[in-house]
């Protein structure tokens, strides 16, 4: 009896992880298999297998290898290759500093993006003739422009420091 309970308690627990990353992948827009293989790899004690993988989610090998490459993209899981193996292996990213990264990276990125559709959309909205639409559009772009600098300000000055810091810093100035 007492083998059993830790298994049953590992996979409730796991369940609440699988559960969490599923919502989290929803709400970014991934599907439901990226979000279930975030949450299965990261009870993962080594590297774990696309077999072992599609064993434990019933996923084909073909939508566990776009998810894990989208995981990877996303800098939340890696994949591990055995010399002379040819098959890949994945583990979850547990070091913090590598998660702030990615999770900054994926924020710039928006940022930048953002920032350079409104340069075009002001350089394109120069030629038309000025009205209160289109000076009431370029407001709107002047206030989404400055918030989008500022958070890009925040984030070079949070790429300063690591979390811990950064949460005493913010502790500090919240007394």
């Amino acid at each position: 009896m007492m083998y059993s309970e830790p298994a049953s308690i590992k996979e409730i627990a796991k369940r609440h992880m699988v559960d969490a990353c599923v919502q989290a992948a929803r709400n970014k827009g991934l599907s439901d298999a990226c979000g279930v293989l975030r949450g299965v790899l990261f009870f993962a004690r080594e590297p774990v297998s696309m077999d072992d993988l599609a064993l434990e989610t019933g996923y084909s090998k073909s939508t566990i290898s776009s998810n894990m490459s989208l995981l990877e993209s996303l800098g939340i899981a890696r994949r591990v290759v055995t010399p002379g193996d040819k098959r890949y292996r994945y583990l979850p990213v547990y070091d913090p500093d590598s998660l702030r990264e990615a999770m900054m990276t994926h924020v710039k990125k928006e940022v930048k993006l953002i920032l350079g559709a409104l340069d075009l959309a002001e350089k394109d909205m120069g030629a038309a003739v000025d009205g209160p639409e289109v000076e009431a559009l370029q407001e709107r772009m002047k206030v989404i422009r400055d918030f989008y600098l500022k958070a890009e300000q925040v984030l070079e000055l949070m790429a300063s420091y690591t979390t811990d810091e950064l949460i005493e810093i913010l502790k500090k100035d919240s007394k």
